[in-house]
Parts: C-alpha cells; structure tokens; sequence
C-alpha cells in the first residue's frame, strides 16, 4: 500500500461544541451548535488504551507471556479533549452551561448546584456535549474527528495586562467514556453559531472595577496585572458494556466543584489593606472585577496565602482565594457575567 498523503492542521480547523438531545447520541447536523473561538487544541487517539498484564506463572514456561495474559484495559478509559479560546461572551456561556447548568447572562454557580450528579447512557440529558474537530480525523481534508457525550471537569479564565492584546482566554478540559469516531458532517438546518457572531471579548483593557471588599470594610481598588479563575469537578464513568458495544459506560457520576483563583496587583497600601483587613478575623473578601459588559464576582472569597512577586517593573501582591458560598445553598458561589 503507497504511503497516504493525507495530513492534518489546526490552521482553518474549525471546532464547533454541541447540544446533544440524548446521552450516546451526537449532536445531529441540524441540532443547536457554537462554533468555538479556539486558538488552540488537542485531543485523545483513538487508540487511546493501555494494557494489562497478568503476573508470570513460577515453573517451566512461566517466565513468557501468551495473548491471554495481555488485554487492552477498555473497560474503564476515558477520553480527554482540551480547549484553549478567545472569552467571548457566547463561548462563556456555553461553557457555564457545560460544566454547571446555567447560560442566563449572569452565569453563577450557586452554593445547590449541580442539579444532576448522575448521567445515564441513552436516557435524555442536555448537560453532555458533542466536541467536532473539522478535517481532524486520520483521513484530514473532508473527514472530521467527533466526540461525542463529553462532561465538562474544568474551565478556566485568565487575563493578563501585558499578553494576547489583553483578551482574556479560557480553556476548558471535557472527558469522554464514548470512543470517538471519523466521519463527515457538515452542521446546517438547525441553530448554529458562526464565529462572525462572537464579537464581544473579555479585555483586560476594559476593565473598570478592579476591587477586593475585605469582610466589614471598604472597598481596596487594586491596579490588577493579571487573574486566574478556575472551576474544576470530577467526572468518573461508571460501568461498561459488552466489546461490540466498544465498552461505552453506563453512565457518569460527578464531584463536587472547586472554585479557585489568584490576583496579581501592585504591592501598595491598597494591596496591603486587602490582605490584612481580611485576616483580621476570617480571611474573607468580596471580588469585584467589571469591564461594564464582562463581571466576575465571588461574594465570599477566602483568601490564601498571599506572596510578593520580586518583578523588576515593581514588587506585585500575588492574592490566591478559594471561593464558597455562605448561609443558604441558593447563595451564589462564582458569576461570570456576560451582558451589561
């Protein structure tokens, strides 16, 4: 066989995520699809197992494997898709959506959330996604790679002054039981977002409200070089069917979340106040980071071991918080919201 001159690049890929209307069922070409803003990607083979090996057997022989002693462990992998995108507020929304239930606008994850903890195969759910690589798959040009019953287990924003002109990224990391497959599809008839439609980012530029609100003080307004915030979950597969079923779950299970972050500002009296005020009693603060379009706030965040960072442009306070919610479960944790 002449060796193959398909080949595959990220250049003019397109990657489009979308709702499923049932779990193990792809989204089909005419169901509601985003087409994401990726700058960057990668994604899981398809060969994408590892091998078990049973022990050596003592005696004459036994220091050989035969084929009944070395099997592909199928039964339990999983596959992982990572994203890396320009924060529009559609690509937030759908992301919010992904990993906690909720694309309203103001997108907070509330202190009750998730509504679900369990997912079934073939049982309705549109909390699973559909992750399409365009011209992905082994074949390149014309043959696309697809994911399909992806859970979301993290999203991440950061913004940094001084990088990517100031747009805030997000990444996102989706696992899946289900093996992918290559095929063609072009998405037309039902509700698709091109990128044309993306025209709002998140800029650090923007912002106009950079503050921290120790518990029972003022408000510190901190010149802010850069954020991280960062929602993360367990997904774990449960059960598995036969091999010509290609061993897909019976469903997933999913942790609880962990909202995590760090601030970085200039180390000054107002960076002071935030961090000490706040360790006055309990290390609690409000977070306040707002373009007029874009906001982040995290009513009760617990501040974390603050440092100095020794730049050369000047000494910067490096804030690390954990967020939670207080008093009833309907308190909101995190939101991120997307609309004035």
């Amino acid at each position: 066989m002449a060796k193959s001159t398909a080949f595959q690049v990220k250049q003019g890929s397109k990657v489009t995520i979308g709702t499923e209307v049932t779990m193990g069922v792809a989204t089909l070409a005419a169901g509601v699809t985003l087409e994401l803003p990726v700058t960057d990607y990668s994604f899981s083979e398809l060969g994408g197992h590892t091998l078990d090996a049973a022990p050596f057997r003592s005696g004459l022989g036994g220091s050989t494997q035969s084929d009944n002693m070395v099997k592909a462990r199928r039964h339990d992998r999983m596959f992982e898709v990572s994203l890396t995108f320009h924060a529009t507020a559609q690509a937030i929304q759908r992301m919010c959506l992904a990993l906690y239930g909720t694309s309203d606008g103001n997108n907070a994850l509330i202190g009750s959330m998730p509504a679900a903890t369990t997912y079934k195969d073939s049982v309705a759910s549109i909390v699973p996604v559909t992750l399409h690589f365009e011209d992905g798959a082994h074949a390149g040009s014309g043959t696309d790679m697809i994911f399909k019953s992806c859970m979301c287990t993290n999203f991440t924003l950061s913004g940094d002054i001084a990088s990517n002109g100031g747009v805030v990224m997000g990444t996102a990391t989706f696992v899946t039981g289900y093996l992918p497959t290559e095929a063609a599809l072009t998405f037309s008839g039902g509700t698709h977002t091109l990128l044309a439609a993306q025209t709002t980012m998140f800029n650090m530029h923007d912002l106009t409200a950079t503050t921290i609100t120790p518990s029972g003080a003022s408000a510190e307004d901190l010149v802010l070089y850069n954020f991280e915030l960062s929602i993360a979950r367990t997904v774990t597969r449960i059960g598995f069917d036969t091999s010509g079923n290609a061993f897909k779950p019976h469903g997933y299970v999913v942790g609880g979340y962990e909202v995590t972050g760090s601030l970085t500002a200039k180390r000054d009296a107002e960076s002071l106040t935030a961090i000490t005020v706040a360790d006055n009693v309990e290390p609690t603060f409000a977070l306040d980071l707002d373009t007029g379009v874009f906001q982040i706030t995290a009513p009760t965040a617990k501040l974390d071991t603050s440092s100095i960072s020794f730049d050369d442009d000047g000494f910067k306070q490096v804030i690390p918080f954990r967020c939670v919610y207080t008093g009833a479960t309907s308190s909101t944790i995190v939101s991120i919201a997307t609309t004035a």
